[in-house]
């Protein structure tokens, strides 16, 4: 009796967090230019009419069944199909300890587990600040809990990978997880599209002491669709956070990654790659948030922008008075290959304590033709000269990816970058 209770008390909690976040939804405006986070991204001069709330709540529709991929990755695949439905694949051997919860298949938890599932929501509820963040809780129809035991470690990846293809509804990827102390885990978001898809999700992730956390959010998606993904991180003490996100295709994509180092000795790592090419308007932004002292933190970001696409790149390291002996760079640098292609970057201080060590800086600029005579002069066709170009300027970020987080992400982004698009 006390388990159904709980098992309807979180799926009522659920709902409820559900219902509050579409009445947010449907009375607020859109975020506007005056909001210095949107200075640069005028939602006005989009189509935001496909951004609703689901109207038909379709759920899982099948059982969770065993599946390794062939490198031995742990897969969970979640398939809309064109009635709406999910089919859900999840490997159950050595990653079986970890415990997948979604609102339409509740399995048992005792009630530790769900107050983590409870703690997990409340806090994106809690977090949520506009009308797309809001959209996004509007519904846990597309979303998982993912909690990960203490002590637990794998050496093969967690694949989440959404795909929207067959659908016209709005698409909310949410993903909550709390990885328990000492647990080692890499987790990896693939969310793939078809055409003119609407994109708004959440991707929160709670680090607790000691833990190694290395995760990747990685987009294929269509033409003409419009994508926001709010992500953030929780890192507790001397927990490590690696992080890498790309973003490319569609015709505006926004996402924000806030980091809050919130235990001594954490540390965080940000990598990105942007490709923006034909009108497509590509946002970033990324904030380092120091809350105690001690923490280490950077932010590596790449961008390449062609025809007349557009990126812009906001990064903000934020130290609270508290936060004595933090050390903590960013970095962007952008390539332009055209002249009606543009790059805007705005990397900020926010520093409350004088006892810390922080550092920004960008560069902006287009392929040295020099390098390109250089290589042509030993054989090299001007073509391949150019990718060998390009792949060198996001190299620096490629060799800061552990090998698995760079097999099952950076090939599809260098894809998209180097062999198919960036035709020079």
């Amino acid at each position: 009796m006390a388990d159904t209770i709980i098992k309807q008390n979180i799926k009522e909690e659920l709902l409820g967090i559900n219902k509050s976040s579409s009445y947010k939804f449907e009375n607020s405006l859109w975020p506007v230019p005056m909001e210095e986070e949107w200075r640069r991204t005028n939602l006005a001069k989009f189509d935001m009419d496909g951004f609703r709330i689901p109207a038909n709540d379709q759920v899982f529709s099948s059982e969770l069944t065993a599946i390794v991929d062939k490198n031995g990755a742990y897969s969970l695949l979640i398939e809309k199909s064109a009635n709406g439905k999910f089919v859900v694949n999840r490997n159950d051997t050595k990653a079986e300890s970890i415990i997948i919860y979604n609102r339409a298949q509740p399995i048992e938890l005792n009630e530790a587990n769900t107050l983590l599932v409870s703690e997990l929501a409340i806090n994106a509820a809690n977090r949520s600040d506009n009308k797309l963040s809001e959209l996004a809780l509007s519904s846990f129809k597309d979303s998982l809990f993912i909690l990960i035991p203490a002590d637990l470690e794998l050496d093969k990846p967690i694949i989440l990978e959404f795909d929207t293809n067959g659908t016209t509804d709005t698409f909310l990827p949410n993903v909550f997880v709390t990885a328990g102390k000492n647990s080692q885990v890499k987790l990896i978001q693939k969310i793939t599209g078809s055409d003119n898809s609407h994109i708004s999700g959440v991707f929160n992730i709670y680090c607790r002491e000691n833990t190694n956390i290395q995760t990747a959010t990685v987009t294929d998606i269509g033409s003409d669709s419009l994508v926001f993904l709010n992500r953030y991180f929780n890192i507790d003490r001397e927990a490590f956070l690696s992080d890498f996100q790309s973003c490319s295709g569609g015709t505006l994509f926004k996402t924000r990654t806030v980091v809050d180092l919130a235990g001594e000795k954490a540390d965080a790592r940000l990598y990105g790659a942007i490709f923006s090419n034909d009108n497509a308007h590509i946002d970033m932004r990324t904030v380092q948030h120091h809350m105690v002292k001690d923490c280490f933190s950077q932010a590596m970001i790449k961008s390449v922008v062609k025809d007349k696409g557009r990126s812009i790149y906001q990064g903000l390291i934020e130290v609270e008075e508290n936060a004595a002996l933090t050390d903590a760079y960013l970095t962007n640098n952008n390539l332009v290959l055209d002249n009606g292609a543009r790059a805007d970057s705005i990397p900020s201080l926010k520093i409350r304590n004088n006892d810390v060590k922080c550092s920004h800086g960008s560069t902006t600029g287009k392929i040295d033709e020099e390098q390109i005579l250089y290589l042509t002069s030993r054989g090299i066709s001007a073509e391949e000269a150019r990718q060998m170009i390009l792949e060198g300027f996001f190299r620096s970020v490629y060799d800061q990816l552990s090998e698995d987080i760079k097999l099952y992400s950076f090939p599809l982004i260098m894809d998209k970058l180097i062999q198919k698009e960036v035709v020079l």
